[in-house]
């Protein structure tokens, strides 16, 4: 008789089961539903909402036109002008054709990051609050530790948070500035602070640089890799969404060492063995043609902002620390003797104003409160939120 066939694994679901959908997806499908229910829902904007100008959309009509197909790596004009713009801008010198991946997307970015760097059972390090990092270290079957920032500080890091919950079994620092969702934006000696943290225990640092166009009242962008004196365990991540407007596009790339972007090429092989042309072709006319556009989108966040702090000033309960950078409000709920999953509840389904619960960053004493739109729509939602504020 022949051998019999082993009865079927069945699929052990658990560390799926538990993982929660993307937050933001899961509230902005909520806002939909109540729109498509006739509700004048206000959804305030993380990116810039008006299209990119016309020599990126010509570029991405003439790669529309051709079934040409990039290298796995991004296409070497692209990889040339993200390099020749880090030069330029930040004064750091990247080998495009060792040293650049380009990605779907900052988020696609993420899990090539982490899923080249981080084994089962090891350990990412993240500045809380934060943004949702946890859910990628977690498919990649590592677990996230909170190093806490607090309020009264401004958010800001200190080595001695991270030097507080460091094993070892850490294996990385995630960090983000401008900070989603604080708004803190890390200076030149911040990051000097986390770098020798993280020479000093041998670990990689995952720095996302996604909101690296958007900084007010003069503050300054400060790539991490511009102050590592070794850059072969540094990781950077950008994304052309804020920085370029090209939202729907979903362009991002990753820069680190030629040992690193090689490991992490294989990685995205395997995965989407390539990412669109056409999205390439645009962020590549973005960088290389005219600034001007790009130069604005600052300046027009930072009017959004500031329209949003003067209409929410006469509500009752509410406080937060002015963001430096990012789209973001973390609005502290505390006065109101409400959670911020509460308060956003409330915002949604009585006052049709779209904001996300702060536990999902890490406070359950806030919300997060996007600020991009229109001056019609950022002073509309801060009279409804002022409303719901007074009212509740």
């Amino acid at each position: 008789m022949g051998e019999s066939i082993p009865a079927r694994k069945s699929l052990d679901i658990a560390r799926r089961a538990r993982l929660p959908r993307v937050p933001s997806s899961e509230a902005a499908d909520h806002a939909q539903a109540l729109i498509a229910d006739g509700k004048d829902v206000i959804i305030l904007k993380g990116a810039p909402f008006w299209a990119p100008p016309g020599h990126v959309i010509e570029a991405a009509t003439r790669a529309a036109r051709s079934n040409r197909q990039p290298p796995s790596s991004g296409f070497p004009g692209l990889r040339r002008a993200i390099a020749g713009r880090l030069e330029d801008r930040d004064r750091i010198s990247f080998d495009p054709a060792a040293e650049i991946l380009v990605t779907a997307g900052a988020m696609h970015a993420l899990d090539v990051v982490f899923t080249t760097l981080l084994d089962p059972g090891d350990e990412a390090v993240i500045f809380s609050p934060s943004f949702f990092f946890f859910g990628l270290v977690e498919l990649a079957g590592a677990v996230p530790v909170y190093a806490r920032t607090r309020e009264e500080d401004d958010w800001q890091w200190t080595p001695e948070a991270l030097e507080a919950v460091i094993t070892p079994r850490t294996k990385a620092i995630v960090v983000s500035s401008p900070a989603n969702p604080t708004g803190f934006v890390a200076g030149e000696e911040d990051l000097r602070a986390i770098v020798e943290v993280a020479a000093r225990h041998h670990l990689y640092v995952v720095s996302d640089e996604c909101y690296d166009n958007m900084l007010y009242d003069g503050a300054r962008h400060v790539r991490f890799a511009s102050v590592a004196k070794n850059r072969d365990r540094i990781v950077t991540i950008c994304s052309f969404t804020k920085t370029f407007a090209l939202q729907p596009w979903r362009l991002g790339f990753i820069a680190a060492s030629p040992r690193l972007i090689g490991y992490m090429r294989k990685i995205l092989e395997w995965g989407v063995l390539k990412c669109g042309h056409v999205a390439q072709r645009a962020g590549q006319a973005a960088i290389e043609g005219p600034q001007e556009w790009i130069d604005q989108i600052s300046g027009r966040y930072q009017r959004s902002r500031d329209l949003m702090l003067a209409g929410l000033e006469p509500a009752t309960g509410l406080s937060c620390v002015v963001p430096r950078g990012a789209p973001f409000l973390f609005v502290n709920t505390s006065g109101l003797g409400l959670t911020g999953a509460e308060f956003a509840r409330r915002l949604l389904f009585d006052w049709y104003v779209l904001a996300e619960p702060g536990d999902l960053f890490g406070s359950e004493n806030h919300i997060r409160l996007l600020f991009g739109g229109t001056d019609e729509e950022v002073t509309g939602a801060a009279r409804r939120i002022c409303a719901a504020a007074d009212n509740q």
